[in-house]
């Protein structure tokens, strides 16, 4: 979209606004006056006609805003970001600043103001959100698991919360008559979790031929193949951190999930009367196959491992639970039959490829392990209420056309923060005949 196109369109859609404007004023003043004609004495049928051309006007009256759809604000933020950020990759000849959301800013504003756009400020800033949205909501699109989990706005640097382990106890009441001293019960008993931070950084350097070259879409490559790439990262980050320095603590990681035999942290309950013997509160609970590197020893076996996951998951979380797995571990299921070969678990394919199983959505996510010896091969439960991430304190992308000869590198950082929420949210299933003492 060129520049005047853009300006074209912006302009109709002002127009628009000051059409519909006229329109519903002349509506309003028309309501009035039925409404004035229906209060006088006048027959009842009239009265009825009346009252329908009120309904027939008032539903023609609109928000004057509606004129400008989401999608014509979308393309016109996205064609000013595109140029903006050509220009900036181009910053090796005109001497633009290295950061690139501030440069989109800025020139975005100037832009703005050159189409005669109110609040040009709100435009400059918007323009800059949307092409750092963009590399996020692109990693999230190729990842389910990165858009399952919950999302924290109130998590910062070491973010603390409370986690109820242990009820306060109560005892038989008594009438003391005999001044009897009561002994004392129990208090609720917490544990603390606290947020971790991890960062994901990328580095690609870009030759000058390729920089300059007019006919590649720079900002459209960028976001899509960084994001990507990001989103590949993140995803594993989310599932498999090992929690070493500027990595995360990943769900089904050893940080998150303990299996060992008879002594596992996954295999005890999540309240206990002894606030001791209860899972410590950065652990998620484990429901084991009972057979090593499989489901199931065979296919009733399957059946009931299914059914039992769904009847040991907390009542409180079944309304929003999902299964997630990848899609080998969905063809086990698939597969599954009773003793006249028909499928026992009716996959009901809904719109958009989705899938549910024994009555709740089946999310498909290829980064979850396949079924093998102690693999935990599938989470089933509600990873919004369980695992949250945050945006960290550090988004920057930079321009460097001075590192490298004949090249520009473009350094990306990102920072984000990570915590367990509600622990027995999910129960993660291991492929594994160890189980709690």
């Amino acid at each position: 979209m060129t520049p005047e196109e853009l300006k074209a369109m912006l302009e109709s859609a002002n127009a628009s606004i000051v059409e519909q404007k006229e329109i519903n004023e002349a509506a309003a003043v028309k309501i009035k006056e039925l409404e004035v004609k229906a209060e006088s004495a006048i027959g009842a049928e009239e009265a009825e006609e009346i009252k329908n051309l009120i309904s027939d006007l008032e539903s023609k009256v609109k928000t004057p805003l509606s004129a400008v759809t989401e999608e014509d604000q979308q393309k016109a933020l996205k064609s000013v970001v595109v140029k903006v950020t050509a220009d900036w990759a181009r910053g090796k000849q005109n001497g633009t600043a290295a950061d690139l959301y501030k440069y989109v800013a800025d020139k975005g504003t100037e832009k703005f103001k050159a189409l005669n756009i109110t609040n040009a400020d709100d435009g400059g800033r918007a323009i800059a959100e949307i092409l750092s949205r963009d590399v996020i909501e692109y990693a999230r699109e190729y990842s389910p698991i990165l858009e399952n989990v919950g999302r924290k706005s109130s998590m910062t640097r070491n973010y603390r919360e409370l986690v109820l382990v242990s009820y306060p106890s109560v005892q038989e009441g008594i009438e003391n008559v005999a001044g009897t001293s009561i002994s004392e019960t129990t208090t609720q008993e917490y544990k603390e979790v606290v947020s971790g931070t991890f960062k994901v950084n990328a580095k690609p350097r870009i030759t000058d031929e390729a920089m300059y070259g007019t006919d590649i879409d720079i900002y459209g490559q960028l976001t899509s193949l960084l994001g990507r790439e990001i989103s590949i990262y993140l995803a594993n980050q989310v599932l498999f951190g090992d929690g070493s320095t500027k990595s995360a603590r990943g769900i089904l990681s050893s940080n998150r999930v303990d299996i060992t035999d008879s002594t596992g942290e996954s295999f005890k309950p999540t309240l206990a009367a002894d606030p001791a013997n209860a899972r410590p509160a950065d652990f998620y609970p484990v429901k084991s196959t009972g057979v090593s590197g499989a489901i199931g020893a065979d296919d009733t076996a399957i059946v009931d491992f299914v059914i039992d996951v769904a009847n040991e998951f907390p009542t409180m979380y079944l309304a929003g639970a999902k299964w997630y797995m990848n899609r080998k571990t969905k063809g086990i299921f698939e597969k599954v039959r009773d003793s006249e070969g028909n499928p026992i678990f009716k996959m009901s394919y809904r719109e958009g490829g989705g899938v549910v199983l024994n009555g709740y959505p089946v999310i498909i996510d290829d980064t979850m392990p396949d079924v093998a010896a102690n693999s935990t091969f599938a989470i089933f439960g509600n990873l919004g209420l369980a695992y949250a991430i945050n945006d960290g304190d550090i988004d920057k992308m930079l321009i460097d056309p001075y590192t490298v000869d004949g090249c520009t590198v473009i350094k990306y950082d990102k920072e984000m923060f990570e915590m367990v929420q509600n622990s027995d949210a999910i129960l993660v299933c291991a492929a594994t005949t160890n189980s709690g003492a």
